[in-house]
């Protein structure tokens, strides 16, 4: 085995998976060692201090099935992958019906603007000359005077 263990076969070893090298190169290896009986001691103190609190408040301590005591993180991996691409659809497509509401109301709105422009007599500058001017125009020659 070339060099101490990585981190990942630290934490193999902690949940009882090792190798027969690895097994022999810790005996070998003081430096490993150490560092395996540091995080063993401190699994069990916090093992005994999880117990203790629960002893103070009167619950039995819980014990794990030893079926469960070695669950694999990844085992769930696809079950999530799958639900996340079954969400995604449905997330952009409600933001694609937001998005075209959104621009049905700006559209609505801009067309009673031009709506609103268009059926002027006059437009909004020049309402004030028409209210100087007095309009009369002459039914049959159709002259204005």
């Amino acid at each position: 085995m070339n060099g101490h263990l990585s981190a990942e076969q630290v934490s193999r070893w902690m949940i009882g998976e090792r190798s027969g090298r690895q097994e022999e190169h810790v005996r070998e290896c003081p430096e490993c060692a150490a560092t395996l009986a540091g995080l063993e001691s401190a699994m069990a103190l916090f093992r005994d201090s999880v117990r203790a609190c629960g002893e103070m408040y009167g619950r039995p301590p819980l014990s794990v099935p030893s079926k469960l005591r070695r669950v694999r993180p990844l085992r769930w991996a696809p079950v999530a992958a799958l639900l996340l691409l079954a969400v995604i659809p449905f997330y952009t497509d409600s933001r694609d019906r937001r998005r075209q509401a959104e621009m049905a109301r700006a559209d609505a709105a801009l067309l009673e603007q031009v709506d609103a422009e268009i059926s002027r007599a006059v437009p909004a500058p020049m309402e004030p000359l028409v209210k100087l001017v007095s309009w009369n125009s002459d039914s049959k020659t159709g002259d204005i005077r």
